[in-house]
C-alpha cells in the first residue's frame, strides 16, 4: 500500500532523510509526475499514436473544467468525484484510519466494513478532509526578487519563508475553506502557487471488509500478483449555503465542477493509460552523498525502529482486544512504510545508484571545468554539498534516535515544555518568546485530556526501553550525554536492569499521571520544578536541549543545501539541454503509461492482470487469506451481473500498468484514452520499490483495481447498488453520457 503517511513518533527523525537531495534524473519512457500546467507541451501525437482520444484540455484546462476539478486528496490518499453529488472514490487503505476511529468493540468496521443503506446513515469521517485545486501558477520571480546569491544561506532561506508565509496569508480566506500554499519545484529552482478548497465535512458511504479490501494482507502487500478490492465509496458535504462547513445533520452533498464517468469496457495488454493525483514526496534528484547517507544511515535506522514498534504493537493488542481494535490502523501504517523501506535499500543496492550519481557527478564536474563561467557559477556547488552531508553523517544515527527517545512517550514533550514556559516567564516581558505565552499553554492544556486517554505505559515502557539499548550501541564520538550520565558505567545485564528501570520511572511516573498534575506544572515556576527532584523532569530537560541543539543544527543544514540545489539542478539543466519534471510534492500531477506485465526475475513472467478465480485460489480461510463465504457463492454461482471479462470468463480484479506514481498516490482515478475511469491506483510492486529515488521502467509498475470489481462488489457481494444508480457507467469507450456538473462554487 502506498501510504504516505508515517506514526507521529517518527515524524522528526525523518526531517533530515527526507529534507535533502539533488541529481536531475531526465525523463525516459513513461517516467514523471507533471505539473498540470505543463500538459499542454506534451507530444500528443505520440500520445494519440498509443491510443489518447481526448484534447488535452479535457485534462487540464486553466480556464474551464476538466479532469483536474474531478481530482482530490482526501485523508493520506487521493480520491475522485465520481457523482454529481459529491460522491468519491478512494482506496480501502486511505479511509482505513477513518473506519477504526468509528469503531469499538461492538461494531469494527476496519475488519467487517461499513454500509450506509441511506445518505442519513452516512459514517463522519473523523479528521478527513477533502482538498480541491482552485488553481496554480508560477510565482518564481514574486519568491526571489531581492535574493542574492551573496547572502548567507541561513539569511537567504529565512527571507524566502518569509515571503512565503506573507504570499499564503493574504491569499488564504479561512472562513471560505481557501487555502493557499507556496512550494518550491526542482529543490527551489522554481515556485509555484496553489489555491485549495476544503471541505471538512467527509463521510463514510460504502466500505468492503478488511478480507476484501485488504485481502492477502502485510504478505501480498506490494507483490503481485495481487487479488485486492482495496476502495472505499466517501461523500464530501457542505452547508446548506454551499460553503464549506463542519459536521451537520443540515448539510447537504457538495456539488463539484466534474465528476469522473466509469468503463466497463475493460483493459488490455498495451493500452494507454493516464494517472492524476496527489503523490507524496520523491527524491530523485539526490546527489551520491544523500543517497548514501539514506542507504547507509537512515533507511536502516528506521527499518530496525519500526520493526520493534509493529512487535510491542502486536503484542500489546493481543492482549487487550480493545486495544487491537485501536491499533490495527497503526501497525498497517508502519508495516506498509517498513516493507517500503526494506525494498527502497534492496532496490538501491541492486541498482548501484550510489555509484550512478558519482558517475553523474563526474561528468558534471568535468563539464564545469570547460570553462571559467561555468567554474565561476557552479564551482562550490558539490564541495559545498559534500561538505554539509559529511556534517549531517559524523552523528547521524545520535541525531536520528534523539528524537525518537524524546518522542517515546508525551510525557516528556510535555516536562520539557513546561520548563521552558516557566524559564519563560522569568525574563523581562519584552524579551518573551510569544510562542511559549499564554495562548500556547491554553493550547496544551486543552489536548491533555486526550493525551492522558492515549497514553499507553506498556508500548511506551518497551519503545523507550528499545530506544535506550540502541542508545547504548552508539559509536564512540556519537554517545548521547543525558544517557551516558546515567548509565555509561554499567555494562552488560546490569546496564539493561537500570535502563528497564529507569524507562518504568518515566512512562509509569505516578507523579504526573492525571490532567491535573501535568496541567499543574505550567503554573511553577523554574526553581519549583527543581525542587521537585523528579527524574522525569530532569530528563526531559537534558533531552529537550539536545533535540533543540539538532533542530538548529537541522536549520542550518537545510539552509545550506537549499542555497546550493538551485544551482545544480540549473547547472545540470544547462549540461543536458533538457529540464526535468520536478519531484512530488503531495502537488496535483499527471503521468501517463501503458497496460504491462513484466518479468520480475530469470524463468518467471508476471501477466498484468487478475481475477476472482485467482482470490479464490489464495483462500486459506485464516486472515489474510480467508475469503468471506459469500463470495466464494457468486463465484460458484456465476452470478457476475455485467462485470465478467468475456476474456477471462470471471470477473477482473487487478491490473499492472507503468504509470509512474508513489506514495500519495493511492486511490488515484486510472483513465483510459477516453478520460473514462478504469481503475483505482492502490499500489506499485516491491521491484519498483526505491521509485522515490528513481525510476525504473523495466520492472516499476503500479497496481490498480480494475473498476468492475469495484462496481461488483460494491452491488453483488455489499448489496449496495443504490450506489451504482449514482454513477455515470459506459459499457463502450468513448460513450458515457457527459459528466460535467456545474454548480456555484464558494
Amino acid at each position: 500500500m502506498m501510504r504516505p503517511n508515517i506514526s507521529r513518533a517518527t515524524a522528526l527523525s525523518l526531517v533530515l532523510s527526507f529534507a535533502v537531495g539533488l541529481m536531475p534524473a531526465f525523463v525516459k519512457a513513461d517516467e514523471g509526475m507533471l505539473l498540470p500546467d505543463t500538459i499542454s507541451r506534451l507530444p500528443i501525437r505520440e500520445l494519440n499514436r498509443r491510443g489518447l482520444k481526448i484534447p488535452l484540455t479535457e485534462i487540464y484546462d486553466p480556464a474551464g473544467v476538466s479532469i483536474k476539478d474531478a481530482v482530490v486528496i482526501v485523508g493520506g490518499g487521493t480520491g475522485e468525484f465520481v457523482s454529481p453529488d459529491g460522491l468519491l472514490l478512494t482506496n480501502h487503505h486511505v479511509a482505513f484510519d477513518a473506519l477504526v476511529a468509528a469503531s469499538d468493540t461492538t461494531n469494527d468496521y476496519g475488519t467487517s466494513g461499513f454500509t450506509a443503506r441511506t445518505r442519513a446513515d452516512e459514517m463522519p469521517a473523523k479528521d478527513y478532509t477533502v482538498t480541491i485545486t482552485q488553481d496554480l501558477k508560477e510565482v518564481t520571480n514574486e519568491v526571489l526578487a531581492g535574493i542574492s546569491s551573496a547572502m548567507p544561506p541561513s539569511d537567504r532561506a529565512a527571507i524566502i519563508e518569509k515571503k512565503i508565509q506573507a504570499m499564503e496569508v493574504a491569499g488564504s480566506r479561512p472562513a471560505d475553506g481557501i487555502q493557499v500554499r507556496v512550494l518550491p519545484m526542482l529543490e527551489g529552482l522554481s515556485y509555484y502557487q496553489f489555491t485549495y478548497l476544503i471541505l471538512s465535512d467527509v463521510r463514510i458511504v460504502y466500505a468492503p471488509p478488511k478480507n476484501i479490501g485488504f485481502f492477502g494482507g502485510d504478505p501480498d502487500n506490494f507483490e503481485w500478483p495481487r487479488h485486492s478490492g482495496d476502495f472505499t465509496f466517501m461523500r464530501a458535504y457542505v452547508g446548506p449555503n454551499g460553503k464549506p462547513a463542519a459536521y451537520a445533520q443540515n448539510n447537504v452533498p457538495f456539488k463539484p465542477k466534474k465528476f469522473l464517468s466509469l468503463s466497463l469496457s475493460g483493459v488490455k495488454e498495451g493500452d494507454f493509460m493516464m494517472v492524476m493525483g496527489y503523490p507524496g514526496s520523491t527524491r530523485r534528484y539526490r546527489e551520491s552523498y544523500s543517497v548514501t547517507y539514506n542507504q547507509e544511515i537512515a533507511l536502516p535506522f528506521q527499518v530496525d525502529l519500526f520493526t520493534r514498534q509493529i512487535e510491542i504493537l502486536q503484542s500489546v493488542g493481543r492482549a487487550d482486544p480493545s486495544l487491537r481494535v485501536k491499533l490495527q490502523s497503526t501497525i498497517f501504517d508502519i508495516s506498509n512504510t517498513l516493507k517500503n523501506f526494506e525494498g527502497s535499500i534492496l532496490a538501491i543496492r541492486r541498482a548501484g545508484l550510489p555509484d550512478k550519481k558519482r558517475s553523474d557527478e563526474a561528468l558534471f564536474t568535468r563539464w564545469i571545468n570547460e570553462t571559467p563561467a561555468r567554474k565561476a557559477k557552479y564551482g562550490e556547488v558539490l564541495p559545498s554539498l559534500e561538505k554539509a552531508y559529511q556534517k549531517l553523517t559524523a552523528t547521524g544515527h545520535r541525531d536520528l534516535l534523539i528524537p525518537q527517545i524524546f518522542g517515546a512517550t508525551d510525557l516528556l514533550g510535555i516536562a520539557f515544555l513546561a520548563q521552558c514556559v516557566a524559564a519563560e516567564k522569568e525574563k523581562p516581558e519584552a524579551e518573551r518568546n510569544p510562542a511559549l505565552g499564554t495562548a500556547a499553554v491554553t493550547r496544551v492544556r486543552e489536548q491533555l485530556e486526550y493525551i492522558i486517554a492515549d497514553h499507553n505505559t506498556r508500548v511506551e515502557f518497551e519503545m523507550l526501553k528499545y530506544l535506550l539499548m540502541k542508545a547504548a550501541e552508539l559509536p564512540a564520538g556519537q554517545k548521547i550525554e543525558a544517557i551516558e550520565k546515567r548509565f555509561g558505567q554499567l555494562q552488560g545485564e546490569a546496564r539493561r536492569r537500570a535502563e528497564e528501570d529507569f524507562a518504568r520511572s518515566i512512562v509509569d511516573n505516578k507523579r504526573f499521571s492525571t490532567v491535573a498534575a501535568l496541567s499543574g506544572l505550567f503554573d511553577l515556576s523554574t526553581s519549583q520544578m527543581k525542587d521537585l527532584d523528579d527524574p522525569l523532569l530532569e530528563f526531559a530537560a537534558e533531552l529537550g536541549a539536545e533535540v533543540q541543539s539538532i533542530d538548529q543544527e537541522t536549520e542550518v543544514f537545510n539552509a545550506t543545501v537549499t542555497r546550493w540545489r538551485p544551482l545544480l539542478v540549473e547547472g545540470m539543466i544547462e549540461m543536458r539541454g533538457a529540464k526535468p519534471y520536478p519531484d512530488a510534492n503531495r502537488t496535483l500531477r499527471f503521468t501517463y503509461g501503458e497496460v504491462a506485465g513484466y518479468a520480475p526475475r530469470e524463468a518467471i513472467t508476471y501477466t498484468a492482470f487478475t481475477t476472482l478465480a485467482g482470490v479464490i485460489e489464495k483462500d486459506t480461510g485464516h486472515e489474510p487469506f480467508d475469503v468471506p463465504e459469500k463470495l466464494k457463492q457468486l463465484l460458484r454461482a456465476r452470478d457476475f451481473g455485467t462485470y465478467a471479462d468475456p476474456n477471462s470468463s470471471s470477473v477482473p480484479v487487478d491490473f499492472l500498468s507503468t504509470t509512474d506514481i508513489i506514495g500519495g498516490n493511492s486511490g488515484s482515478p486510472i483513465l483510459n484514452g477516453n478520460g473514462e475511469q478504469v481503475g483505482i491506483i492502490f499500489d506499485g510492486n516491491y521491484e519498483g520499490l526505491g521509485n522515490d529515488f528513481f525510476y525504473n521502467g523495466k520492472t516499476g509498475r503500479s497496481i490498480a483495481v480494475d473498476i468492475r470489481y469495484v462496481l461488483f462488489i460494491t452491488e453483488k457481494f455489499g448489496d449496495a447498488g443504490h450506489l451504482i444508480k449514482e454513477l455515470n457507467i459506459s459499457s463502450f469507450p468513448g460513450k458515457a453520457r457527459k459528466t460535467e456538473s456545474v454548480s456555484s462554487m464558494p
